[in-house]
């Protein structure tokens, strides 16, 4: 058993010490522990390295430099990531070992131990460092502030031991025996933590703005004006009374001068947004007071929070809570913000009815842009790396696209209707039995307001697919159509001048379309290329006035001729005008309307029959 043990012994003396047993995940660990292995392959290269490599060895460290210390500032360590009890352990054993050999006489021994002591005092070191620079920034520590800390840290180094390790690895440099390579091995890691303690030390003094809170407490100097206030002799006589509050008039006084900065703030944005130049007939300013008023809310509850915590940082769930609503108010706010510029941009500009329609989609497919690159932004913020989140939303996107393929046929619908001009906001259409005005054309379907005020939602993958009717699409001419039911005893001589006469009268009408009026809106248009400018702005002038047809009661005139104005109450006017001046002709004439009429033929033995069944 004695021999068992003395062999178990004499293996663990044998062996490089692993301090991976003491270590603590945490963020801050991976890039000391990447430094560490650019340490050791810049201590293993036998030759000097190229300029290239240096310079790329050189940016990897600074990155790994600068990570540690975003790092210690987005979450500040306050235990650190060493587990102090199996620190303990470690150092205790490896002190019972350094006795043990030297009572063997194990000179190398005794090194290599001494070597792995001194690599776990580095590994203490930097943590305590963090441990203080965390502090500092839980407590808004100025820059000079910390670049004293950092200062006083370095000259704490202990640059004798570092020169002794070195002797004691040349003497062992070129020994092979297992005991020797331990030695050998323990100064590698001892080096690499010497070096990037050494380095972080002096990376921070360079850059220590990378931990500098930037609010409100560090650019007015908030400890000084909570000592200034806490210093009146009234203010401590309060404090008295208020300390089991955890509060102070100093806090008390930084708490009212927020609420009055929002006051002020929020007053000051509706005052603002009054003037009249700033407004536009087709967007509410109400609308874009409202992201002002959360974000605004949003930072004073921040600054309530911060003072209220003071000098300690607020938690990281409540610091995520505040990031979420910054994110979601900026979000808010960029897009209102951009409705109002993209809206009154084009009311300026005069644009069509289908240029504000096209415009008020693409408004809405930018909201939906910012919304989800505002969700990308702040899981990025929360330590969610961009290519998982991207990745992640490829994969959310394709199964969004599988469910959700008939919203995506309306999205590609409403781009069709609306790139083809075939209607716009305020046309008069009919789909399919559907009539009515456009109210909108959305992301998904139109908005149709029909005659009796209800209002039609029809998706625009279904209205792209039906024949569309539209009525407003017409510059010149809505056609008027009526039949003149005359009898046919009616003189043909009179009926002939009764048509003349009807001919005339609607040449010479002011509200019906003429020839001249043709030819001037075709002189005021632009000419289209390969289609009818007649055709392509609706402008119609025909006129029929004709006996159409000799029913068998009566013979009918058609009149059949179009009205200048295409607005529905107009045309119902102009139609009653012509409908009473086309009564009056026949009534001067003494043409009566054919009644709807019969005429039956008995032969004579049915005369017969029916005069005996009467007798």
């Amino acid at each position: 058993m004695r021999a068992l043990v003395s062999l178990l012994l004499f293996f663990s003396l044998l062996s490089a010490y692993d301090a991976k047993n003491i270590l603590l995940e945490t963020p801050v660990l991976y890039p000391i522990k990447q430094i560490q292995v650019l340490q050791t392959q810049a201590f293993e290269d036998s030759a000097p390295p190229s300029d290239e490599a240096m310079q790329k060895m050189f940016k990897e460290n600074q990155g790994y430099l600068q990570d540690i210390l975003l790092s210690i500032k987005e979450d500040p360590y306050s235990e650190g990531f060493i587990l102090q009890d199996e620190f303990q352990k470690e150092s205790q054993f490896l002190k019972s070992r350094i006795g043990l050999n030297i009572k063997l006489g194990n000179g190398t021994a005794i090194k290599r131990d001494q070597i792995a002591l001194a690599y776990l005092a580095q590994l203490d070191a930097i943590n305590t460092y963090i441990i203080g620079l965390s502090s500092m920034v839980k407590a808004y520590a100025s820059q000079k502030e910390i670049v004293e800390f950092s200062k006083k840290m370095r000259l704490d180094l202990l640059i004798e031991e570092k020169e002794r390790f070195i002797q004691i690895y040349k003497s062992v440099a070129e020994d092979t025996n297992p005991l020797a390579k331990a030695t050998q091995e323990n100064f590698k890691s001892y080096i690499s933590a010497a070096e990037t303690y050494a380095q972080l030390l002096d990376f921070t003094i360079d850059n220590a703005k990378l931990l500098t809170q930037k609010t409100i407490f560090t650019l007015i100097h908030y400890s000084d004006i909570i000592n200034s206030v806490n210093a009146v002799p009234s203010a401590r006589w309060v404090n008295k009374k208020i300390s089991f509050l955890y509060l102070n008039s100093g806090k008390l006084v930084t708490i009212a001068v927020v609420a009055i900065l929002f006051w002020v703030s929020l007053h000051l944005s509706q005052w603002v947004l009054r003037f009249s130049f700033l407004s536009f007939n087709h967007y509410e300013n109400n609308k874009l007071l409202r992201p002002i008023k959360l974000l605004l809310g949003v930072t004073a509850l921040y600054y309530l929070i911060l003072t209220l915590m003071y000098p300690l940082l607020p938690s990281h769930l409540i610091q995520s809570f505040i990031i979420f609503a910054y994110v979601f108010a900026s979000a808010y706010l960029a897009m209102e913000l951009l409705a109002y510029l993209v809206i009154g941009y084009f009311e300026t500009k005069n644009s069509s009815e289908n240029q504000k329609a096209l415009v008020s989609l693409f408004i809405d497919m930018l909201k939906s842009l910012i919304i989800i690159s505002a969700f990308v932004f702040y899981l990025n913020k929360m330590g969610v790396g961009l290519q998982t989140v991207l990745t992640s939303l490829g994969i959310f996107g394709i199964g969004i696209a599988l469910a959700a393929k008939d919203s995506i046929a309306n999205l590609f619908g409403s781009l069709n209707l609306l790139l083809d001009n075939t209607f716009s906001q305020g046309d008069f259409i009919s789909i399919g039995t559907l009539e009515g005005e456009v109210v909108k054309v959305g992301l998904r379907s139109t908005q149709i307001r029909a005659f009796d005020n209800s209002l039609i939602i029809m998706p625009n993958a279904e209205a792209a697919l039906k024949p569309i009717v539209n009525w407003s699409r017409r510059r010149l001419g809505r056609e008027i159509k009526t039949s003149i039911a005359v009898p046919y005893s009616t003189d043909l001589e009179l009926l002939k001048s009764v048509i003349e006469e009807i001919r005339y009268m609607i040449a010479s009408h002011p509200n019906l379309v003429q020839s001249d009026d043709i030819e001037r809106y075709e002189n005021e248009s632009s000419k289209a290329l390969f289609v009818s400018t007649r055709h392509l702005l609706g402008l119609k002038k025909d006129r029929f006035i004709y006996l159409d047809k000799l029913d068998p009661s009566h013979m009918s005139v058609l009149v059949q001729v179009f009205s200048r104005s295409t607005d529905r109450e107009e045309w119902y006017r102009v139609k009653e005008e012509l409908l009473y001046s086309i009564l009056e002709i026949l009534k001067k004439n003494k043409i009566e309307f054919a009644l709807p009429a019969q005429t039956l033929y008995f032969s004579g033995s049915e005369i017969q029959n029916s005069k005996q069944k009467v007798s």
